[in-house]
C-alpha cells in the first residue's frame, strides 16, 4: 500500500463510523479476494477490482478509488451488485497541471539535455538547437475537465493560444476559458504546437492517440501526457519518436506501470519520463487522504457518497 505511513490516520478516521482499517498488500487475486470478502467498504489506488472479485463482495457498501481517475474498478459490475463507487476528484487538480506545463517547458527548451551537456563540462546551447518561444504558438488540449482548465491561464500566462477537444462540453465552457473549441479529434491534432492530455481512461479514449493521430499532428508538435497511460498507444508513440514524426513527448503515465526496464522509450532522446508525479505535492497527499476518508466515512454512516460516478445504483437492483 502506498499509503501506509499514513494508516494511522486512516484508522483514527474509520473509528468516527466504528469500522477499523486492515490493510491488504498483494498481487495475488484470490488472495485479495479472501482478505476482502467480508469488507463494509473498499479503499483502492493503482490495483485493479476486477468484476470477479466485485460478484464475491456479498457486505461491501462502497468502492472508493483514491485517484482521480476510476478505471481500476470494473464499475459496471459494481453497478450490478448495487455497490456505490467514487473517487477523489479534486484533490491534485492543480498540482497535475502545474506538472504538465513543467513538461511541456522542459521538453521543448531541451532542459534534461543541457543538464546533461553541462554536467559534462560543455558550455555550448547549440546541442539544443532548434528552440522556439511560445509566443502565438498553439497547445491544443484534450480533455478539458477540472485539470485540463486549470492548465489553461498558466499556458497562457506564457503567450500561448490554447485550444481544446471535448465532445461533452457545451460551448459556454470553452468561451468562457477563452478557448478556441475544435469538434473534430483531428482538428486539435494537426494545429497544435504542442497537445497536452487530460481525459479520463475510458473504452472510448483507450488508444485515442494511436499511429493515425501521430500522422495527423506536425512533425515539430511535442506532446504531453499526465492523465493515463493507455490512451496513447505505446508503440505507437515509440515509432513516431524514433522517426521524428514528432519532435518529442513528456509523459508522466504509461501503458505498464512501474516502468519496466526493457521499455523503448527509455532508448530515445526526444523524450521526458517521470514516474506518475503529476499528483504528488505534500498538499495534495494530505487532501487524498481527508477527501477519500471523508467519502468512505459518510457512507459507512448510511449516507450518500458525494463523488459518486456510477449514481444510477440506487434506481437498480442487486444481481448476486
Amino acid at each position: 500500500m502506498k499509503f501506509r505511513d499514513h494508516l494511522d490516520y486512516f484508522g483514527k478516521r474509520a473509528q468516527e463510523a466504528e469500522a477499523e482499517i486492515i490493510p491488504v498488500e498483494t498481487s495475488d487475486e484470490q488472495t485479495f479476494q479472501h482478505a476482502v470478502s467480508d469488507a463494509s467498504a473498499i479503499v483502492v489506488i493503482d490495483r485493479r477490482i476486477s468484476s470477479e472479485t466485485i460478484r464475491k463482495l456479498d457486505k461491501c457498501g462502497h468502492i472508493l478509488a483514491l485517484s482521480v481517475g476510476f478505471d481500476c474498478v470494473d464499475v459496471e459490475a459494481a453497478t450490478m451488485k448495487r455497490i456505490p463507487v467514487s473517487n477523489v476528484p479534486a484533490y491534485c487538480t492543480d498540482d497535475v497541471a502545474n506538472h504538465a506545463m513543467a513538461l511541456l517547458l522542459s521538453i521543448t527548451r531541451k532542459i534534461p539535455l543541457l543538464i546533461q551537456e553541462t554536467k559534462a563540462g560543455r558550455w555550448d546551447y547549440n546541442p539544443a538547437r532548434k528552440i522556439f518561444n511560445y509566443r502565438e504558438k498553439t497547445l491544443g488540449i484534450i480533455g478539458l475537465g477540472k485539470i485540463g482548465r486549470a492548465l489553461v491561464p498558466k499556458a497562457q500566462g506564457f503567450g500561448l493560444n490554447v485550444t481544446a477537444y471535448d465532445p461533452y462540453l457545451p460551448d459556454d465552457i470553452f468561451e468562457l476559458l477563452g478557448v478556441h473549441r475544435w469538434y473534430e479529434f483531428d482538428d486539435v491534432l494537426s494545429n497544435a504546437d504542442y497537445v497536452s492530455i487530460h481525459a479520463p481512461l475510458t473504452q472510448e479514449t483507450y488508444h485515442l492517440v494511436n499511429e493515425r493521430a501521430f500522422d495527423t499532428m506536425k512533425d515539430t508538435a511535442y506532446i504531453v501526457n499526465t492523465a493515463r497511460g493507455k490512451i496513447i498507444h505505446e508503440e505507437a508513440l515509440y515509432r513516431a519518436l524514433r522517426g521524428r514524426r514528432i519532435a518529442g513527448a513528456a509523459v508522466d503515465v504509461l501503458e505498464t506501470e512501474p516502468l519496466r526496464q526493457d521499455n523503448m522509450l527509455l532508448t530515445l532522446d526526444n523524450i521526458i519520463l517521470t514516474p506518475h508525479i503529476a499528483w504528488y505535492s505534500e498538499e495534495s497527499f494530505h487532501n487524498s487522504m481527508v477527501q477519500g476518508c471523508d467519502e468512505t466515512v459518510r457512507v459507512l454512516n448510511g449516507l450518500r457518497p458525494r463523488f459518486i460516478v456510477n449514481p444510477e445504483v440506487f434506481g437498480k437492483k442487486s444481481v448476486q
